[in-house]
């Protein structure tokens, strides 16, 4: 944190749209966030960082009179505390970025998360207006567009689909009696029960010729 303490700038501060008659202090924040993992061994390792949000902190004063060098001459009176009042609330409703000037430090596209203007009945008789500012670093992106290359094509097909070099051979379906259709008796589709029938039909069918030679 880095803390600038001054009470009569000769370079004013100029925050936003409003000038400071007096910088009282200038803070500036750079956060960043370590990972951590703890590990079996009770210890917690790192391995990366990331950048956090810069935020800096102004505190000022605008006077009913201008400051020079410590001496003060006339100025234009309580209507200057209320246009200083007037300004702060006019950039906070616009919530747009500003520049912060300080003199020594220039902060450009900054926002404003907090502003507070604090007048009172003090020692100063009330010809002071107490200015807070609370700004972070708003960071801009911009879009990028990229050419995505073509997919190759695939290469075509050759000869049609289905169709093999090969000789189609017999179907190895027969027609069934009635013709209502085909059935394949193909090798690959014989059934142990129909190879059975197949071979035992020879033998019965001999068998019933010899018993009916016998019944002659």
């Amino acid at each position: 944190m880095i803390s600038v303490l001054s009470f009569a700038d000769r370079a004013h501060t100029q925050l936003g749209m409003l000038m400071l008659d007096v910088l009282v202090s200038e803070e500036v924040d750079l956060a960043a966030e370590v990972t951590r993992y703890p590990v079996e061994d009770g210890t917690v390792i790192s391995d990366h960082v990331t950048q956090g949000v810069e935020t800096i902190r102004i505190s000022g004063m605008v006077s009913t009179a201008s400051v020079a060098a410590f001496s003060f001459s006339s100025g234009t009176g309580s209507m200057k505390l209320v246009d200083a009042v007037e300004k702060l609330r006019a950039m906070h409703k616009a919530r747009a970025l500003v520049t912060v000037s300080t003199g020594q430090m220039v902060y450009e596209d900054f926002a404003f998360t907090n502003l507070n203007a604090i007048r009172s009945n003090g020692e100063k008789g009330g010809n002071w207006l107490q200015v807070r500012a609370e700004l972070v670093k708003v960071r801009k992106v911009t879009l990028k567009t990229a050419e995505v290359p073509e997919a190759p094509a695939r290469p075509p097909a050759r000869g049609r689909a289905g169709q093999t070099n090969t000789p189609a051979g017999r179907s190895g379906s027969t027609s069934t009696p009635n013709g209502s259709g085909s059935t394949e008796s193909g090798p690959a589709n014989r059934t142990p029960a129909l190879s059975l029938y197949e071979n035992a039909a020879p033998r019965v069918n001999q068998f019933l010729n010899n018993f009916g030679a016998i019944l002659q």
